[in-house]
């Protein structure tokens, strides 16, 4: 017997039977709450899949990948959960929650094995350690396992690369899932090539590796990962509503004043904050913090989160690339505006566009409205790698990188050939009857000396 669920993108998920409690539990049915790409449903309206889908589609396509590479019992099961468990420190809205974690959250509480990670990470890890439902279905030296597998491995390379690496089972599975319910094609491969790519040599310590006559299926996954970057993660409108939810997260915390959502979001290490994190996910944050019925708690929030639910988007009143006009030195403040560290410069130029703009519209401006935000799509030949690793060809007598010499395509194209923009949103109508580029044209000279000046004003 196994556990078998209908799926659009593999058609079945096929699963052990062992594990169709686990897929039963509460930490991974809270995900069918959670939409995997956010409010992207706002651009595509067909991007409503979650996060309990992608979820499943990994694991199958983690159990996929062991069975192409000959990997069995405990190693194939640790792959298996680790492929269920992965995603379940996600908060509302999905990775938008990460910056507002980052931001809320108290470092100093994560524990020693955890201080090189993200926020979101460390509560996964709390989240399999101590979940009743987990700690009841699996026994704690398999919790540990996953944790590690997720996070600090020392085993076997091979199993982590599947987990995650630059061929691993999430890309797999988010490209093609995406895609489809995007109702576009750019992240569309061959995952039966790809899998029939695979190789790994009998060395224990040896890394996963694509076989020579898999590298055009490779470059195929490579470039459906670039092109879904660029057209669907990094689309005008996904980037909005993204910054929109975490510019009301922070007026929530920091000028509403908001109980529940500082509890939300202001880890602190703790078995209650892992218990009331678990009881949130995209529904209930949008009723709570801006409910249809009556005014939402918090007057800035609420007015942010009510413009998202009636798709009354700020509009791009300003994008420019970060690498022609603007000082080296700042570039990199620019691609980083919504870190902490960059407070001063962002809340200067959001001020100054939210005063120029009151001025050309002759109407107020809230500059608590006015959102900077600076942000990279990596190049084609930086999509193959994942962090610091690429992605190895098994051509012998000894293994290349693909980006290296190994795929003839990737390496004609200019690994510093990726862009950076810096964009900023408002909340102002065009107009009637104005032609919007006109004015972004005409307001582009003037809000780019306000960058320059906030940038210089801040510490390069």
């Amino acid at each position: 017997m196994s556990f078998r669920s209908r799926d659009p993108i593999h058609n079945f998920v096929t699963l052990p039977a062992e594990l169709g409690p686990v897929v039963d539990s509460g930490p991974l049915q809270r995900l069918r709450g959670i939409r995997q790409l956010a409010l992207a449903s706002l651009v595509y309206p067909g991007a409503l899949h979650t996060r309990f889908d992608h979820t499943l589609g990994v694991a199958h396509v983690a159990g996929q990948m062991a069975g192409r590479l000959e990997i069995r019992g405990d190693e194939l099961r640790l792959l298996l959960l680790a492929g269920l468990l992965h995603d379940t420190g996600h908060g509302p809205f999905s990775h938008v929650s990460e910056a507002s974690l980052e931001r809320f959250g108290d470092k100093t509480k994560l524990k020693p094995d955890q201080a090189q990670h993200k926020i979101h990470e460390a509560v996964t890890a709390e989240i399999i350690r101590t979940d009743p439902d987990l700690s009841r279905l699996l026994p704690e030296p398999a919790r540990e396992d996953v944790i590690r597998l997720l996070g600090d491995w020392s085993g076997r390379p091979v199993l982590q690369q599947i987990v995650s690496g630059p061929l691993d089972a999430d890309k797999q599975d988010y490209l093609l899932r995406d895609s489809y319910f995007c109702g576009v094609q750019y992240g569309r491969y061959d995952l039966p090539q790809l899998h029939r790519s695979l190789v790994l040599p009998e060395a224990e310590a040896t890394d996963l590796m694509i076989d020579e006559d898999g590298v055009h299926a490779v470059e195929q996954f490579v470039f459906a990962k670039y092109y879904m970057s660029a057209n669907v993660y990094g689309h005008r409108v996904r980037q909005v509503t993204d910054q929109m939810i975490t510019r009301a997260i922070r007026l929530g915390v920091e000028v509403d004043r908001l109980e529940q959502m500082d509890r939300l979001y202001r880890f602190d290490g703790s078995p209650e904050f892992v218990r009331n994190y678990l009881g949130w996910d995209d529904g209930r944050f949008l009723e709570t913090f801006c409910p249809w019925e009556r005014q939402p708690p918090g007057a800035k929030s609420g007015a942010l989160l009510r413009r998202l639910r009636e798709r009354r988007l700020l509009k791009l009143v300003f994008r420019a690339r970060i690498d022609a006009p603007f000082d080296g030195r700042h570039k990199e403040v620019l691609k980083n505006l919504g870190r902490p560290a960059h407070d001063s410069v962002r809340g200067e130029i959001e001020q100054s566009v939210g005063e120029f703009l009151g001025a050309e519209l002759g109407c107020a401006v809230d500059a608590d409205f006015v959102v900077a935000h600076g942000y990279g799509i990596k190049s084609v030949r930086e999509s193959a790698r994942n962090d610091a690793k690429g992605i190895l060809v098994n051509v012998r007598p000894n293994p290349q990188y693909l980006t290296d010499s190994a795929s003839t395509l990737l390496t004609s194209i200019n690994a510093a050939n990726a862009d950076s923009y810096v964009e900023v949103y408002a909340p102002v109508e065009w107009p009637g009857g104005a032609d919007k580029d006109a004015l972004r044209e005409k307001w582009g000279g003037p809000i780019r000396e306000q960058i320059q000046a906030a940038c210089r004003k801040g510490k390069p």
